[in-house]
């Protein structure tokens, strides 16, 4: 089970996988060692996660600021102690406020030990995420990746990365989620940093396109 600690490591990780993929080496070369892009762990990386499932980056900033100033500190007893109104003051959708508060009455109510989970293996992360309500494949793998920094985690279900992959690669179509879980295989035990680097490829001609 191998973590990315520093930045070094996901640099070194790009070097050995552009050694074997050349469009994923074109993208190095003009982008770079992407960030870290590191989340909390535990309660307060999850409620991160669920905020930004489906909104624009922009979007999801806007009301984490307005969620954190809600809250005080990110504890699962805080926020079951804000009404439904506070949390919709914030941007909180009707149903990513009910996966909050489940989430918060498993912790408070059923002792999920969610830092616990930063020693257990991916397989048991995921499947005790996915098993809580409003979280799926795309959040379970994205805090995977970010809060627990686990170095072969790929969401293939990310639009973004899709379409990163579509661009970068000049397929015929855009590979839905199982294709380009496929497709990913040729990056293990890597998948995570070739995953970050996608991302920063994908910002970069996304921002490259608009300026001409």
């Amino acid at each position: 089970m191998q973590i990315y600690k520093t930045k070094k490591h996901i640099t070194d990780a790009l070097i050995d996988l552009c050694k074997r993929d050349k469009q994923l080496a074109m993208a190095f070369e003009k982008y770079g060692t992407p960030p870290m892009r590191e989340t909390p762990d535990g309660f307060h990386g999850l409620t991160r996660l669920l905020i930004s499932q489906q909104v624009s980056t922009a979007a999801a900033a806007s009301i984490q600021a307005k969620f954190d100033a809600a809250m005080g500190s990110a504890q699962p007893e805080n926020l079951l102690a804000l009404s439904d109104e506070a949390l919709g003051a914030c941007g909180i959708s009707r149903p990513k406020q009910r996966y909050m508060r489940a989430l918060a009455e498993a912790i408070v109510s059923d002792g999920l030990d969610l830092p616990a989970l930063r020693q257990a293996d991916n397989q048991t992360v995921y499947d005790t995420l996915v098993a809580l309500t409003g979280i799926g494949p795309w959040t379970a793998q994205c805090y995977l990746l970010f809060a627990l920094r686990r170095a072969d985690m790929f969401p293939a279900g990310d639009l973004a990365l899709q379409q990163s992959v579509w661009m970068l690669y000049g397929l015929d179509a855009r590979p839905d989620a199982q294709q380009l879980a496929d497709f990913a295989l040729r990056w293990q035990p890597h998948r995570g940093a070739a995953a970050r680097l996608l991302w920063t490829y994908y910002n970069g001609e996304q921002e490259e396109a608009r300026r001409k």
